[in-house]
């Protein structure tokens, strides 16, 4: 009778391990959407493709910043250009905001000044 339980267990845990087998076979399998490793290959193509979109935008912004800045500069020497012309906010403010109404601390780090 011990005999006859002890070679049940013995079944009862080789079919347990042949399905742990065929679980973890199953897992690393790419070829089902299920498997972790089809998962995981799907969500590193995403990634790809967000990373590729992303350097597209760094792009566009490197650009729109280089030309920000170039019109800026050319706005600048207009100014010097022509004086005369006043320069006014796209909003119609005729009081455009000058550098001492932004209130900036131009010492933050209290420098001591050389000169004095």
């Amino acid at each position: 009778a011990v005999i006859i339980v002890l070679i049940i267990v013995i079944i009862i845990q080789q079919v347990q391990i042949s399905e742990l087998q065929w679980r973890v076979d199953e897992d690393h399998d790419g070829s089902t959407v299920d498997s972790v490793a089809g998962r995981l290959y799907i969500l590193e193509g995403m990634a790809n493709k967000h990373s590729d979109q992303i350097e597209e935008l760094q792009k566009y912004i490197r650009q729109l910043q280089n030309d920000g800045a170039r019109y800026d500069w050319e706005l600048k020497q207009l100014e010097w250009l022509h004086p005369e012309l006043k320069v006014i906010s796209p909003d119609g403010d005729p009081n455009p905001l000058k550098s001492t109404d932004l209130n900036l601390d131009m010492n933050p780090g209290k420098v001591p000044d050389v000169k004095k």
